[in-house]
Parts: C-alpha cells; sequence; structure tokens
C-alpha cells in the first residue's frame, strides 16, 4: 500500500530544511545516546529514536536530567511522543544547532527549563491545526481521520504543558500573499520563529540563555534569510485549548 504522504500547503510548499540550506551535514545524522551526563538527540524524530531514548533514560543508573537535541522535526505523533516524554520526566532541554518543525511544536515547550546558545536555532512552519494541506484525493478520507486524531491529541497535549496551541501556526496568519512572494518563494525559507517576549506571551518560560544571549542571526548571517521573524501583537491575549474538536 503506497504510503500517505502530508505535504504543507502555502507558507511551506517549496521550502527546504537548514539542513539542505546549508546546515552541518552532522545534523543529518541520527545519533541517540548518553554524552557527559546528558542525553544526546540527533536528527530526525522517528519511533525508532524514540524508542532508544526511552530506554537509555529507563536503563540510566545515574538518570540525566537534561536532552540536548539537534532536529529539523518529524512526523506529528513522534514528536508530541517525545515531548511528552519530556514532560513526564520532568527533563530539561537544550538546542544544539537547530530545533524546527516538531521539534519546536512539541519538544523544546515541553521542557522544565529550557536551554538556549546564542546561535540556536528554533524554527516553526504549522502543524496539525493549519488549515492549508495538499493531499492527493485517494488519500483525503484516510488523511481527515489521522488529522481529526493528531488535533486531539495536540490540543491535550499543549493545555498539559500550559502552551497556548496557537504558538505553531500564529506565523502563518501574519503572511498574506505577498508576504509570501516577498520572503519565501524562491528563497528557500523554511518558517519562522518569534522574540523571547513573544514566546513568554504563549506561555514558553523559564528559558535560559547558556551563552548570555541568543541572537542567532548574528552567528549564522548565511541562514538569516530562511526563517522569518514574527512580531505577535501588543494586544494579544493568551488561551488554552484555543482549538480543539
Amino acid at each position: 500500500m503506497k504510503h500517505l504522504v502530508l505535504v504543507f500547503s502555502f507558507l511551506v510548499v517549496g521550502c527546504t530544511s537548514l539542513n539542505n540550506a546549508g546546515e552541518s551535514s552532522q545534523n543529518a545524522e541520527i545519533y541517540v545516546g548518553i554524552k557527559n551526563g546528558n542525553l544526546i538527540y540527533q536528527g530526525k524524530i522517528t519511533e525508532a529514536s524514540n524508542n532508544a531514548i526511552f530506554s537509555l533514560l529507563n536503563d540510566a543508573e545515574l538518570k540525566p536530567s537534561r536532552l540536548v537535541i539537534t532536529s529539523n522535526g518529524g512526523e506529528i505523533g513522534a514528536g508530541m511522543d517525545l515531548g511528552r516524554w519530556v514532560k513526564d520526566n520532568k527533563l530539561d532541554v537544550e538546542v544544539n544547532g537547530v530545533c524546527a518543525s516538531s521539534c519546536a511544536n512539541y519538544v523544546f515547550p515541553a521542557a522544565h527549563t529550557k536551554y538556549l546558545r546564542k546561535d540556536s536555532v528554533l524554527v516553526w512552519h504549522g502543524s496539525a491545526w493549519q488549515s492549508d494541506w495538499d493531499v492527493e484525493e485517494e488519500f483525503v478520507d484516510m488523511f481527515n481521520t489521522h488529522i481529526t486524531l493528531m488535533r486531539k491529541q495536540e490540543t491535550k497535549f499543549y493545555s498539559d504543558i500550559g502552551i497556548d496551541n496557537l504558538v505553531t501556526i500564529y506565523g502563518q496568519t501574519k503572511f498574506n500573499f505577498w508576504d509570501y512572494i516577498q520572503n519565501f518563494l524562491g528563497k528557500g525559507a523554511v518558517g519562522y520563529d518569534y522574540s523571547l517576549a513573544d514566546l513568554q506571551k504563549f506561555g514558553l518560560t523559564n528559558i535560559v540563555l547558556l551563552d548570555g544571549e541568543w541572537d542567532w542571526r548574528k552567528y549564522r548571517p548565511d541562514r538569516a534569510n530562511l526563517v522569518k521573524r514574527i512580531k505577535v501583537d501588543d494586544n494579544f491575549e493568551f488561551e488554552l485549548r484555543r482549538f480543539e474538536i
């Protein structure tokens, strides 16, 4: 049977990954382990890598309290599974390099303490609750069943961690057609990010800057045009379970 392939449309169709745009090839390598007393998760978020990291923590005599992650994301369900595990084990999360898509959606927000380096990149570009999808006609019914389940799970996930679930798609609400043309089309852009102050508006608190600053565009100027900085409205009001079925 053919695999169901879900393709983000509008803001995401045609976008590349930071890895393809010149990110270190190391980020493409899959590695799960324990180094220097920390759990290490590198590469795509998958069920296999999740099970490996779960087992490592379970079997460790000295339990690490921090997960150091470098990932361009992965399937929605696997991302939420990893995020729930982070929350349940009260783990801290440190972004080493890039944390994009499902990593930014579910893993980073679930951390007890969230650590950023001066050049850590957080990238959002949508989630189960985005409205625009491009699905082959023969898979529409299967997709609708799957996305409904994912939306229910995502709403509960964000409610459990105290985060406004608008965070994953707020950037999409700030783009009109001409914004898309100017910032994304033909430029290889991958998504958007927020300032620390605006992250707090969504409920992402307890963020620690390991280098005393967070200004990744200064340290990665070759990738600065790949991620659009989104300003959250001054009159924004936090809301739990903003979207639910």
